[in-house]
């Protein structure tokens, strides 16, 4: 029998540790199932969308972009998205891989949620409904949980910064995604990222266990 594959999920603010935490997270997956395929990943990608967004976050100059740009920004978000599920995500879990993507959709709806504040009603709604008939849901996600101050402070040391590594800004992106936490609790975990990044990933880990071993 063709065993199943699971899409984990990494979300969270600017400087939460994802990125170190998911290379740990991989790591430790392929020690404790050496058996399964494990699929590292992120979003933006490497591909046609993802390079365009990476290049016009780095390059901003922190002024309020038009409407039109920010619903650009949106949607080279969701055809990103949408090229990593049909080219990675959904081959892979037919083939039975885990997949760790740090940010999802999630990060999409939280992020963009506060650029189209004034655009459109209740703007994290409108961009989980935009994504819903089409996107692969998570098996588990976790939230990493930290201070927006002291995520700004660990982004210190970044050679480049993005427009979004803003204290005001990364507030109301941390309530979009506890919001986003409360509305699915079953699928949300929520993972204390204050600490050193090696007790974070043995938090990760835990619900990962234990999702694999009800699968």
């Amino acid at each position: 029998m063709r065993v199943k594959g699971q899409l984990i999920t990494l979300e969270g603010i600017d400087g939460s540790g994802k990125s170190t935490v998911a290379r740990l997270i991989a790591k430790r997956l392929h020690e404790a199932v050496p058996q399964r395929k494990i699929i590292l990943t992120a979003e933006p990608t490497g591909g046609q969308a993802g390079k365009i967004l990476k290049a016009q976050l780095s390059a901003s100059d922190g002024s309020e972009p038009s409407v039109a740009r920010r619903m650009e920004e949106l949607f080279l978000f969701m055809a990103d998205h949408a090229d990593q599920l049909e080219k990675l995500i959904y081959p892979s879990l037919q083939e039975g891989a885990i997949v760790i993507s740090d940010r999802y959709a999630d990060s999409t709806a939280a992020y963009q949620g506060v650029t189209l504040r004034g655009v459109v009603p209740d703007p994290v709604q409108w961009i989980r409904e935009i994504y819903s008939p089409w996107n692969r849901h998570p098996d588990r996600t976790l939230l990493f949980s930290l201070d927006p101050v002291l995520a700004l402070q660990r982004m210190q040391s970044r050679p480049e910064r993005e427009k979004f590594e803003r204290l005001e800004f990364l507030r109301e992106v941390d309530k979009n995604f506890r919001h986003l936490a409360a509305l699915e609790p079953d699928r949300f975990v929520t993972i204390d990222a204050s600490r050193a990044a090696d007790d974070v990933a043995g938090q990760a880990m835990m619900p990962i266990l234990k999702l694999l071993e009800q699968a």
